[in-house]
């Protein structure tokens, strides 16, 4: 018999999308599945199309918080709950090809992940002709300072070992799970990719993370200072990962802390340019624009800060 694969839907207020993606998961090329969905206190239509799908067919495990968990706890809830060797994230409002599950499988080899690419569609599923590919390179290796600035693992795309959930969990708060999923499997057995685009990526208002990154006018969403206090608590999770990569990112948060406390950032430059061939690469950075993208930290952040205060600082510090 097949291993079980067991899909993890998280689920909040998605009455509008989910009987399409439920449909979707009905419909896999696998013959055992089970699919334990979440729902974390709805207030339209979906627990009742949870229940009614749930009463059709008994491979739908159905599981109502008596509280809202927030999306990264009620998926770390959802994950604890499967049962299968193999574990599929799933979002509750995308589309995914009869052949993903079995097409992972497939491919995932002694790897700790496999993920595939994702189609973008708009909100009433037309394709907006952009795969997650053409946003940036797509890694599978052994080298998580791949996923140190960037990320090109979605949740909805991949699928994970169990055994992997031993070393990622618990997920780190304030942090993008499929990210961390992301650099354990890279820190560990590795990752691997399949071009395929087996999900339809539906981008609307409600969702969770926007792969362009960027507002209308192509400037980043989230400001400089909000940008690196973000890097500062991740660097920090990266560092107390135990894996044979631990003394480099050990290393590069002390790097990285006397970059942001001081005046100079040497050998936080010397520590990214050590590895720019893995840091930059999911971002599509050359060799030689990787060491101009490493010496922007040649300047220590307490003399950007000094120079630049609306854009280093946060409003509450420059109030202070």
């Amino acid at each position: 018999m097949s291993p079980l694969i067991s899909i993890a839907l998280c689920t909040y207020n998605g009455a509008l999308y989910l009987p399409e993606q439920l449909d979707s998961l009905l419909a896999q090329n696998w013959d055992n599945l089970e699919i334990v969905a979440v729902d974390d206190g709805s207030t339209d239509g979906t627990q009742d199309i949870l229940r009614s799908y749930a009463s059709r067919d008994r491979r739908i495990v159905l599981h109502l918080n008596d509280r809202n968990l927030g999306f990264s706890l009620n998926f770390e809830k959802a994950i604890s709950l499967t049962r299968g060797e193999f574990i599929a994230p799933c979002d509750q409002d995308d589309w995914w090809h009869p052949d993903k599950l079995r097409g992972l499988w497939e491919t995932i080899g002694d790897r700790a992940l496999a993920y595939c690419d994702s189609l973008l569609v708009d909100e009433e599923g037309r394709s907006l002709e952009r795969r997650i590919s053409d946003v940036g390179r797509m890694y599978e290796g052994v080298d998580p300072s791949a996923f140190l600035f960037a990320n090109c693992v979605s949740g909805h795309a991949m699928l994970i070992r169990r055994s992997l959930l031993a070393k990622a969990m618990p997920f780190p708060r304030g942090m993008f799970h499929d990210w961390w999923l992301a650099f354990a499997a890279a820190s560990t057995e590795g990752l691997v990719f399949v071009p395929q685009a087996w999900v339809r990526y539906r981008q609307h208002g409600a969702t969770q993370t926007d792969p362009l990154g960027r507002d209308e006018s192509g400037r980043r969403k989230r400001p400089r200072w909000e940008e690196l206090n973000r890097y500062d608590a991740w660097i920090t999770c990266l560092a107390g990962f135990p894996s044979p990569h631990q003394p480099y990112f050990q290393s590069l948060l002390e790097a990285w802390i006397g970059w942001r406390d001081g005046w100079l950032g040497l050998e936080l430059v010397h520590r990214l340019i050590e590895r720019r061939s893995a840091i930059y690469f999911i971002r599509g950075r050359s060799s030689q624009e990787a060491i101009k993208r490493a010496f922007r930290f040649f300047w220590g952040l307490k003399l950007k800060r000094a120079l630049f205060p609306t854009r280093y600082v946060p409003p509450r510090d420059r109030l202070a």
